[in-house]
């Protein structure tokens, strides 16, 4: 049995599926996923040492998680997300242009109001830089009418988009942005560096194991609206250093492709 939860509610997969698999007498594989892990794990420990004990492999995204399970005594392995790599998707910014895209759902944990505190600072130096945000959910709403008091030009909300149009609305931007407070291992980080787009987030949970600030991307300290304009504004007038940033992300991306990944749990399941 191959489990796979999170924190919050999202534990009772783990509580469900350890039973049942040892009732069953099967081998149990769990993937943890989340950026909540270190705080629902400090609540309750004994909760999640029954059960994250009775697995026969705990599989966790990312370094962050891996040090909270240190933290709790828990048994694990790293294995990334898997992200479906396309060459055709690739493209050097040549010129350089100040289109940014956030691709997150308009909640509360992802703090995309930083972006747009970022992005009125950014439009008052470049008043033809433009904003596109992928995603909708119970902050969309407010997150327009910010928007209109703010007296923002050139956002765009383009509401839930499929996966497969994903790659349309990167082609058409720069930079991607990330603001969340907390956070695991987003794929849309990912698939924005797949299709050459520099990647600048937030340095919050297991971001900065898939970026190596300067050399990958860019990272900010979380809700630093002020600091992520910076960053912004730098990247846009340093394009030479931006897009040996995107190639060097380029070529980190192996790590998460299937032929990889499929290997680690191909032995797993074999073990």
């Amino acid at each position: 049995m191959h489990i796979h939860c999170c924190s919050g509610w999202g534990i009772l997969p783990a509580v469900v599926g350890v039973t049942v698999g040892r009732w069953l007498k099967k081998r149990v594989v769990l993937t943890y996923h989340g950026g909540g892990g270190e705080k629902f794990f400090d609540r309750h420990p004994r909760l999640v040492h029954h059960y994250l004990t009775r697995t026969d492999t705990n599989i966790v995204l990312s370094g962050f998680l891996a040090k909270v399970f240190e933290k709790h005594n828990l048994p694990y392995v790293i294995i990334p997300n898997i992200l479906e790599l396309d060459d055709s998707h690739f493209r050097l910014r040549e010129p350089l242009k100040p289109n940014f895209i956030c691709i997150r759902a308009h909640e509360p944990l992802y703090n995309i109001p930083c972006i747009l505190r970022a992005f009125q600072t950014v439009q008052t130096d470049l008043p033809e830089s433009t904003l596109t945000l992928v995603g909708d959910g119970t902050q969309h709403d407010a997150l327009m009418a910010m928007t209109r008091d703010m007296a923002l030009k050139n956002v765009i909300f383009t509401g839930r988009v499929a996966n497969n149009e994903i790659y349309h609305y990167l082609d058409e931007s720069d930079i991607l942005l990330s603001s969340p407070i907390v956070d695991n291992m987003p794929v849309s980080l990912l698939e924005a560096m797949n299709a050459g787009l520099l990647v600048i987030s937030s340095a919050v949970g297991g971001v900065p194991y898939m970026i190596e600030n300067g050399q990958t991307g860019l990272l900010f300290d979380s809700n630093n609206n002020d600091q992520l304009a910076g960053l912004m504004l730098w990247a846009i007038g340093h394009p030479k250093e931006t897009l040996a940033m995107t190639e060097q992300a380029r070529k980190t991306l192996c790590y998460y492709s299937w032929n990889e990944v499929g290997r680690k749990i191909e032995e797993i399941y074999h073990k």
